[in-house]
């Protein structure tokens, strides 16, 4: 998954601009959710919940492709 790619998902799963810079940051820089919540002011445990929402997502794509 590139970021190109991470950007049509996430404007599609995410209503936040801030959320989808924060989940960015956790899947493309490894940022920790804590440190991306804290560094993105994104409200507290919405971050760690909002990552699964974006693999599951991811996941669920790539059984459709490979159908």
């Amino acid at each position: 998954m590139n970021r190109s790619q991470y950007q049509i998902i996430a404007q599609r799963i995410f209503k936040s601009e801030k959320q989808r810079v924060a989940v960015e940051a956790v899947v493309f820089e490894g940022l920790s959710s804590y440190e991306a919540e804290k560094r993105f002011e994104v409200p507290k445990g919405t971050l760690s919940r909002n990552v699964r929402k974006y693999k599951n997502e991811v996941e669920y794509l790539k059984t459709v492709v490979a159908a």
